[in-house]
């Protein structure tokens, strides 16, 4: 099995998605490890601005061309590890006969399978995952409720995305653990981290770790992949 990974929306997520699928594979040598085909295309134009109106530059060109050249590279899955970028996945995926993996779909399935009686699932994620409803197709796809942080929250959590991890800055991880704990009194029986740069944090602090009341989508996309590409998965 040939992965291949349409990736750079951010490159630090996609670091960071390779990282993970080494470290979930259980792989005792090299060779046991599974191929991987990584295009890490830094510029394919920004999602969020693109679903917000802010910008006229659709990402979408891009995203189906490297689409097609993973395709003709021989590869049997395909993933996108950025939950905006999502928002074009139909469109990429009539582009190409090679299955691509759905974060949001594998993440939402993974938490309705694992938290016991759920029913309200809180999101992070950028402003146009929120805005577009991404999340919330999936969401209510499993007859779940989605939960989305209010108007001040929000605001800084796009801060904490774009003003602090992509820019390569430290993180208000107590400004970030206030978010969460705001979406958990207002009824949330899980948090997803729905943005791979939330995944950075999640890696840095080890939230997943510490908490079952927290889910990872860069995690869960990173262990379907493993799966379907036929290998078995490590607990981190």
């Amino acid at each position: 099995m040939l992965l291949g990974v349409l990736g750079g929306l951010g490159p630090l997520a996609t670091v960071y998605f390779m990282d993970l699928l080494v470290k979930m594979t259980d792989a005792d040598k090299d060779q046991e490890h599974i191929p991987t085909l990584v295009m890490n295309d830094a510029e394919i134009p920004d999602r969020t601005a693109f679903i917000l109106g802010e910008s006229n530059d659709s990402p979408l060109p891009k995203m189906k061309e490297n689409a097609r050249l993973l395709e003709k590279c021989g590869c049997n899955y395909i993933v996108i590890p950025c939950n905006t970028a999502h928002y074009f996945y139909d469109e990429v995926q009539s582009e190409v006969k090679v299955p691509i993996i759905n974060i949001l779909d594998e993440t939402i399935k993974y938490a309705r399978s694992e938290v016991r009686d759920i029913k309200k699932v809180g999101v992070l994620a950028t402003e146009g995952t929120l805005e577009s409803g991404s999340y919330k197709k999936y969401i209510e796809k499993y007859g779940l409720s989605e939960v989305v942080p209010e108007k001040e929250d929000a605001e800084a959590l796009m801060q904490i995305i774009y003003g602090q991890v992509k820019a390569g800055k430290p993180v208000d991880i107590v400004t970030f653990n206030r978010i969460i704990t705001n979406l958990a009194k207002r009824g949330s029986d899980v948090v997803v981290l729905g943005c791979t740069e939330l995944s950075i944090i999640n890696r840095d602090y080890e939230l997943t770790k510490n908490n079952r009341f927290i889910v990872d989508s860069m995690e869960i996309l990173a262990r379907a992949s493993i799966e379907k590409c036929g290998k078995k998965v490590r607990p981190l």
